[in-house]
């Protein structure tokens, strides 16, 4: 056996032997619906999304680990010959904690500072995964006759976690929470 078929076998032993420590989960947050539409020349979103918490995530944030969860949009003129360009970007960050001593879970606006005390872990994954009347931009900013792409996707930010906690975040899948990005495309 070659010395570069030997290495090729010992990095896939290493691949099988990683993957079986730390399993493939199924990807737990996707976007279920969007719509957009003007009041007063500005571009509104409506949108709504599941979010579920990995075993771990859950474990963390009952031990008072709090973290960000963002649903980002973004604008994007369509062009033929180059990649699109981003016209315009807003993001909705919401905090999450567990606070042990009334077992309420706090959600937080960090664009507003609105804040909502939640009996249940669901009651408030529900408030964060419910996107009404997002202000996106204004209707002058789109040109006659071009075709924009809109999108959205949204994820819990491993920056929000504490220092200590982001390298095994960064790699575990249990951390990968997630969406793709929901596209459409808007016309003017």
């Amino acid at each position: 056996m070659s010395i570069a078929c030997h290495k090729i076998a010992k990095i896939s032993v290493l691949f099988i032997l990683l993957s079986m420590h730390y399993p493939v989960y199924a990807n737990t947050t996707t976007i279920n619906n969007t719509h957009i539409y003007i009041e007063n020349n500005t571009y509104y979103l409506d949108a709504s999304y599941d979010f579920e918490l990995s075993e771990e995530a859950y474990k963390a944030l009952r031990h008072g680990i709090s973290f960000e969860i963002h649903a980002h949009f973004q604008l994007r003129l369509k062009r033929a010959w180059l990649w699109d360009e981003t016209i315009s970007e807003k993001t909705l960050i919401y905090k999450l904690e567990h606070k042990p001593l009334t077992e309420n879970f706090l959600t937080i606006d960090l664009l507003t500072g609105l804040r909502h005390s939640y009996d249940s872990l669901e009651a408030a994954l529900n408030h964060i995964k419910t996107i009404s009347k997002m202000t996106l931009f204004d209707q002058d900013l789109l040109i006659e006759n071009k075709t924009y792409l809109a999108r959205i996707r949204t994820f819990l930010d491993i920056e929000s976690l504490p220092p200590p906690m982001r390298p095994q975040a960064y790699f575990s899948p249990n951390w990968d929470l997630s969406s793709e990005w929901y596209e459409w495309e808007l016309a003017r």
